[in-house]
């Protein structure tokens, strides 16, 4: 089953399918573990008091995700007196990542980056939709080895990453579902720095 395709060849019309992808959207969100979003949001947490750095990995469209967390916990997550968030996002450096594309292969780009920076305690957030991405399982293997935190977010069937992490939210779908899958890890974003945000003391209107 591809549900996507299949929504599509059922619409007849353009408005049919457009809201067919927002209730198929509502459906997987209702679906959710929330006591996992709960927990991730804890190490998060925790990563921010104790001073501890959260490295964001992601391919793609999700690596811009992965850039739009940072940009919320470093910047709109910023409450003065308050220990800041420490976060990063390892596809943000392009002449990095071409670097060691070339030197060491793009299965590396990660993995690599971490074996310079990550320290015990630390957090790694990984994004992949199928759960296979090479260089996302290859990362999640070093951060445990230096002993961080893992977060692993996927879709489809999980993949490979839903048993690589500590912690795995899985968001289950056919396997044309890019789009919802990548919606939900903005979504994630939103609901998790937002609240944080909040119970540090700052609203989030201006």
């Amino acid at each position: 089953m591809h549900h996507l395709a299949e929504m599509y060849q059922q619409s007849g019309s353009t408005g049919t399918y457009l809201r067919g992808y927002a209730d198929r959207l509502s459906e997987l969100l209702r679906g959710l573990d929330y006591s996992v979003v709960e927990r991730i949001m804890g190490v998060i947490e925790r990563a921010c008091n104790e001073r501890k750095a959260i490295y964001f990995i992601a391919n793609g469209g999700s690596a811009a995700t992965a850039s739009h967390w940072v940009n919320d916990l470093v910047a709109g997550g910023y409450v003065e007196g308050q220990p800041s968030f420490k976060a990063f996002c390892l596809a943000d450096n392009v002449e990095s990542v071409t670097a060691l594309g070339n030197d060491v292969g793009f299965d590396n780009i990660f993995a690599s980056q971490l074996n310079a920076r990550v320290e015990p305690g630390d957090v790694v957030y990984a994004m992949s939709v199928s759960g296979n991405s090479e260089n996302i399982i290859r990362a999640m293997d070093t951060a445990k080895r230096h002993g961080a935190t893992t977060i692993g977010i996927c879709g489809f069937d999980g993949g490979r990453l839903k048993n690589a992490c500590d912690i795995a939210l899985h968001i289950p779908t056919t396997k044309d579902e890019y789009g919802p899958v990548e919606d939900i890890f903005n979504i994630l974003d939103h609901l998790v720095t937002g609240y944080l945000t909040m119970k540090r003391g700052k609203w989030l209107h201006h």
